[in-house]
């Protein structure tokens, strides 16, 4: 399991990270959200930013962006902002570019529920170290088998045997 780790570590990674350059785009945050000093949560707080207010990505770093809003300059979560797929005015339905029709208006759709991917760029990667620390810390969420079911009884919980969706009848 200690080698999966780093693997899932990497794919989450590249779930969360930006495909398209950030420097110098404008975006729109999708909910209110606290701008950091520095790209980690423990961070002091510049400000707080309403949903719908804008800002010029200045920098990336992760999954964090440098944002430069009129409130202030810090670090904002990628997944709290909206990047716009095309010029206004261009007549284009949609049809632009990939990073467009990923992260541009939301037209009006029947989805339950989505997520912004944005890859992981080379130099994400070749900056990317091990932290045995974050790695205690997982390891230490893990639960045996009978911490979990007693866990499970604790709070109401029963076994129930489900069948295999390709088991013959």
């Amino acid at each position: 399991m200690e080698h999966a780790l780093p693997a899932l570590r990497m794919m989450l990674a590249a779930v969360v990270l930006a495909a398209a350059p950030a420097a110098a785009q404008q975006v729109t945050l999708e909910r209110d959200s606290p701008l950091y000093a520095e790209p980690q949560l423990d961070a002091s707080q510049v400000t707080q930013l309403k949903q719908g207010a804008t800002g010029e990505v200045i920098g990336k770093q992760g999954a964090w962006l440098n944002l430069k809003t009129p409130g202030g300059s810090g670090w904002l979560y990628s997944f709290n902002v909206r990047f716009p797929s095309q010029q206004a005015g261009s007549g284009d339905a949609g049809t632009g570019s990939a990073a467009g029709r990923l992260f541009g208006p939301r037209r009006n759709v029947s989805v339950t529920s989505t997520i912004g991917i944005r890859g992981i760029e080379e130099e994400d990667l070749k900056q990317a170290s091990f932290n045995a620390d974050q790695m205690k810390l997982l390891d230490g969420y893990a639960a045996t088998r009978q911490a979990a079911e007693r866990s499970a009884r604790a709070t109401g919980l029963a076994p129930v045997s489900v069948e295999y969706m390709d088991a013959k009848k």
